[in-house]
């Protein structure tokens, strides 16, 4: 099987594993359990997920054992779409090309499933009974540092504290994204590797870090672009909700080529430090192509 193909195996089988995991019944709310599955289950491309299981492949042969925690990942990932989408946010009405969580739940619901989600995603890790306690508890540190106050939460605070009269740096539009989307990335690199990797290689360990950090910020360059020059009918989201919000964005700061360009550029770091580490025509570059490439 190409590594391409093994990439799409990744998502199926994640696909497979959340509609498994996600309750479908509660004694408590019908309606609640309904938001969940369908805050995670609306689609989406799993490239977050597709990362853990292709840094635990790459690193050990196999991916199974990864299952749990790019599941964790992903409904980590879909509470904070949820949250970024309700009114008192983003106020976004479309997500996946469908309606948002809060349109078809209400704003309160909508809060509640994000709510669930978050205890759910660390359930999922630490009852990985296949996967040794010490690395569980590893793997629920890296994900409790990228969702809180000093990660994603965190860069969401910045962000939604920034005015249409504020002007960032391209170095701070750096930092605030590195902390609201980045995160995640450098969290499903660092979660993949806990659990692929038997030794501690601090080569490795340093290598896969600065890759998961290039390719992050790659993504989010990547999004911004999309922002401002694809359709809804092709992004499945609201487009121009940046400019609408007066959002300090790289294609704002550097212009259309510019951002395009150095979104490349970060992916070429990112590959390159795979290559440093033997690691070039790895399932795990492939996932850092197609993170990027949705713009070619």
């Amino acid at each position: 099987m190409s590594t391409d193909g093994l990439l799409d195996e990744f998502v199926a089988a994640i696909e497979t594993r959340l509609d498994i995991l996600l309750p479908n019944a509660s004694e408590h709310s019908k309606e609640l359990v309904e938001g969940m599955r369908y805050a995670v289950l609306n689609g989406g491309k799993r490239l977050r997920g597709s990362l853990v299981c292709a840094t635990s492949y790459t690193l050990s042969g196999s991916y199974e054992r990864a299952l749990n925690s790019a599941c964790a990942l992903e409904c980590m990932h879909a509470y904070s779409l949820v949250h970024d989408d309700l009114p008192v946010m983003d106020d976004a009405d479309l997500r996946r090309g469908q309606p948002s969580c809060h349109k078809v739940f209400g704003p309160a619901m909508a809060t509640l499933v994000g709510d669930a989600l978050q205890p759910l995603a660390f359930n999922l890790v630490l009852n990985s009974d296949d996967i040794p306690s010490e690395k569980r508890l590893e793997i629920a540190k890296v994900l409790s540092n990228a969702a809180g106050w000093q990660g994603m939460v965190g860069g969401q605070a910045w962000d939604i504290q920034l005015t249409t009269n504020t002007t960032l740096s391209v170095e701070e539009l750096r930092r605030l994204h590195a902390a609201k989307t980045g995160e995640f990335f450098l969290a499903a690199v660092e979660i993949g590797r806990i659990i692929g990797e038997e030794r501690q290689d601090d080569e490795v360990i340093a290598g896969l870090r600065r890759f998961g950090e290039y390719l992050g910020e790659a993504f989010q360059v990547v999004d911004d672009v999309i922002d401002c020059s694809q359709s809804s009918d092709t992004t499945g989201k609201p487009v121009g909700q940046d400019a609408r919000l007066g959002k300090q964005t790289f294609p704002v700061l550097l212009g259309m080529n510019e951002a395009t360009s150095y979104a490349h550029e970060l992916l070429g770091n990112a590959l390159g430090e795979l290559e440093q580490l033997h690691f070039a025509e790895s399932v795990l570059a492939d996932v850092a192509k197609r993170c990027v490439e949705r713009i070619n």
